[in-house]
């Protein structure tokens, strides 16, 4: 089954971004962003109108006005070519989006402005442009006879990857942003944490081996021998176990480009997604990355990273990926907000130095918000300080 949010984000090629940039007033990158971030958010709008049999009536209804004279996803470069077929469509979009969004609309179109760095009416206009794609999209998925239960399966069986998509905060405006929030670390893979139970993994067969040990040797001879009353002495605690560090694997990009890159690093799992079949969008944690205190500036040690996504970037040159930078909640929340914009930006930066062109890349500063782990705790806060990369179109 065809990913929605794929299917509407890849069907604008950078021509016509580049078209409705001109057309708005806004750089292609902006539109670009505010494309990706508009998709799951009227996607996530639908699936909540969905959860009803009412709601998904009034979905096919919708997708039977976007789709009247033919699905707009195949007429779209003639729509987005001629002024008066563009102006047509954006009205027809207006009133499928307003229907969509309901009472929340404003606030969508104020967050995406912000997030995509857009004024609002080129906020609003890409809400109409994406409304009737997103319907023309559902409309394809389901076929020929759409049934309400059908509507209600498919964006069910969508609904990690619409939540996955949505840019950190937009969720909360269609009462899912706790659900947005874990569809998001379902997908992530946290290369840079260290975390979860792998970590303690050594300790844990360690600590196995000598209760093995302890209740073998009590058990063994038990009918010949009595124990011996117990004594003062204290078993010495076990040596620590020091966790072995993945081998790297040298992997073959296409083009013949080879990387070395270990198991569980951004590198490794980023090339191996690309690879896959697995649709987008997918969040991976960045590990070795790292900034000065207090500063957009990149660490040293940084750098090994940096080369292997920009080689991996260069081999999938159709990839559009997003970098989100996030802090703990320690101190000033507009000083956090502002230095994960810079970290993320300083990202891009990077990348562009070494051949990445600027529109496949978006950022996003988003501060303290969207913590994946408790920032009561020193461990927490270092966790919840992470720069993310989403691969938004493969």
């Amino acid at each position: 089954m065809s990913n929605l949010v794929q299917t509407v984000i890849g069907a604008l090629s950078p021509d016509m971004i580049g078209k409705l940039s001109s057309v708005l007033g806004e750089s292609s990158g902006s539109v670009s962003k505010g494309v990706s971030a508009a998709t799951p958010a009227l996607l996530a709008a639908a699936l909540q109108q969905s959860s009803t049999t009412s709601g998904a009536n009034g979905l096919l209804s919708l997708i039977s006005q976007a789709t009247g004279g033919g699905n707009p996803l195949d007429r779209l470069p003639a729509l987005l070519g001629d002024d008066t077929a563009r102006a047509g469509l954006l009205s027809q979009g207006k009133t499928l989006s307003d229907s969509l969004l309901g009472p929340s609309g404003g606030s969508v179109s104020n967050s995406l402005a912000s997030f995509a760095g857009l004024k609002g009416g080129a906020a609003t206009q890409i809400l109409s442009l994406a409304a009737p794609l997103v319907l023309g999209a559902i409309a394809k998925a389901l076929g020929g006879a759409p049934t309400a239960t059908g509507v209600q399966a498919l964006l069910s069986d969508q609904r990690a990857s619409i939540l996955g998509a949505l840019p950190p905060g937009l969720g909360s405006l269609f009462g899912l942003g706790g659900a947005a929030q874990t569809a998001r670390a379902a997908g992530t893979t946290a290369a840079a944490s260290g975390g979860g139970i792998m970590k303690f993994l050594p300790w844990l067969i360690a600590a196995a081996v000598v209760l093995a040990l302890i209740f073998g040797l009590r058990n063994c001879g038990s009918k010949q021998v009595e124990a011996p009353p117990p004594t003062a002495a204290v078993t010495p605690a076990p040596a620590p176990v020091t966790p072995v560090a993945p081998v790297a694997e040298t992997l073959t990009l296409p083009g013949g480009t080879t990387i070395s890159v270990a198991p569980g690093t951004i590198g490794f799992g980023v090339a191996k997604f690309l690879d896959s079949s697995d649709p987008a969008p997918k969040t991976f944690v960045f590990d070795n990355l790292n900034y000065d205190t207090a500063s957009n500036a990149l660490t040293p040690e940084s750098k090994p990273t940096v080369d292997t996504l920009v080689a991996i970037l260069k081999a999938y040159p159709n990839v559009r990926g997003r970098v989100v930078g996030y802090t703990d909640n320690q101190g000033d929340p507009a000083a956090n907000k502002t230095l994960s914009d810079g970290r993320a930006a300083t990202v891009k930066k990077e990348l562009v130095v070494l051949g990445i062109a600027a529109d496949r890349i978006e950022t996003a500063g988003m501060g303290e918000a969207d913590p994946i782990a408790d920032n009561a705790t020193e461990e927490g806060r270092a966790k919840n300080r992470r720069t993310e990369l989403i691969i938004v179109r493969k």
